[in-house]
């Protein structure tokens, strides 16, 4: 039977889990997929949320042979050794701090754009980027009850912004182009997807939060899940139906998010500002989280408090290499997104799992309240998978 306070944890925890999916990655993944077209894009798009759907329950699985309160240092140390603890240590690092250059590099603009309209003033670069960090060091900086609220009001302006965008990009979605089909383009979008779909550093949380209650977190992670695919799908329909190609492929080549082309979707001013406004609010919400998780794993990998002055030291730790990235290459957008995909999430969020419930399966012989469909087989399938973008990613980078 199910209860109301089952019904509405899950309701909780999907909520949190599609929040921390969804974010900046999504004003990257048309400019990608665009090149596929929809067809393939959708393709891609499902199996991408599924594999990293798998995972995340074998995250899951891994979580809950360990005590309340364990994290991916924890984690990884207890079945793959100190070695391991520390590979994945660096990766979570890369992967947080290529994610804050993107955000960076895609947010400080609006920056320069509100000192422009408002104040006549035009900001150099440095400078856009020197605000956009002091701002969210600020406000990491004074805790959670500081990021809670902010983001509280952002994700409100997030919602609404977004959903009127689709609203009105609908009636321009001209489905002569959604007809185009290029599958063997569609790969390329595999590593910034799996980006988009992260949410698994919330799951050892999560699993505290609701007391261990593996049906609620299994829920939470299936309904959870399922937020960003609906949105993800939703977006690339409008933006590849609506956007002429050539202005998204220009935005690509630029580097820049697929608010760049959207000045195009309607002939109507207040529209662009809406699109704006989105951009900059999935950007900000996105900094904001990426930016509180990286000061709690310095602190806890620093031994360093988490609170007053030391905090924000851990602040500047966090903003300022960064900061300093996207200054001397402002158009690292795309790139950052996807390199945190192709190679941070890939291994967090895909190789990782696998490894630490094939250790607990298999060589510790640990018991499972649920397991994930397959058994070895599909441990090796889906580590296969994660190899495979690593290897995709990688060639990109270099040809």
């Amino acid at each position: 039977m199910i209860t109301k306070s089952f019904a509405s944890k899950v309701l909780h925890g999907s909520l949190l889990i599609g929040g921390t999916a969804v974010g900046a990655g999504m004003l990257g993944i048309p400019l990608i997929t665009h090149q596929a077209g929809f067809i393939p894009a959708l393709a891609m798009t499902v199996l991408v949320w599924l594999y990293m759907l798998a995972t995340g329950l074998l995250l899951l699985e891994a979580t809950l042979w360990l005590e309340d309160g364990a994290n991916i240092l924890s984690l990884s140390k207890r079945f793959l050794g100190k070695n391991g603890r520390a590979i994945s240590g660096l990766v979570y690092l890369f992967l947080y701090y290529t994610l804050i250059i993107a955000y960076f590099s895609a947010g400080s603009p609006f920056f320069s754009s509100f000192f422009l309209a408002v104040f006549g003033l035009k900001l150099s670069g440095f400078m856009a980027n020197l605000l956009f960090g002091i701002t969210f060091f600020t406000i990491v900086g004074l805790g959670i009850k500081s990021v809670d609220r902010v983001n509280y009001i952002l994700m409100v302006g997030l919602v609404a912004s977004f959903l009127l965008l689709i609203a009105v990009g609908v009636g321009q979605v001209e489905f002569k182009s959604l007809e185009i089909t290029n599958f063997s383009k569609s790969l390329l979008a595999a590593p910034l997807l799996f980006g988009a779909f992260g949410y698994h550093n919330v799951i050892p949380s999560l699993t505290s939060y609701f007391n261990r209650n593996e049906k609620v977190m299994r829920y939470s992670i299936i309904f959870g899940t399922s937020i960003p695919l609906i949105v993800y799908i939703l977006w690339q329909f409008v933006i590849i139906g609506a956007l002429p190609f050539d202005l998204m492929q220009e935005a690509l080549d630029k580097g820049q998010p697929v608010t760049y082309a959207l000045k195009t979707l309607t002939n109507k001013p207040w529209i662009q500002t809406v699109g704006q406004v989105f951009a900059f609010f999935a950007i900000v919400t996105s900094v904001m989280g990426v930016g509180f998780a990286m000061v709690d794993f310095l602190g806890d990998g620093l031994k360093i408090k988490r609170v007053g002055r030391s905090r924000f030291l851990l602040c500047a730790l966090t903003f300022f290499p960064p900061f300093l990235l996207s200054s001397l290459d402002p158009s690292l957008f795309i790139l950052a997104l996807s390199l945190a995909g192709g190679f941070g999430e890939a291994y967090l969020n895909g190789m990782l799992p696998v490894l630490m419930v094939y250790k607990g399966r298999y060589k510790s012989n640990l018991p499972s309240s649920f397991k994930l469909f397959g058994k070895k087989p599909m441990l090796a399938f889906l580590f296969l998978v994660a190899l495979l973008v690593i290897l995709l990613e990688t060639t990109m980078l270099f040809s």
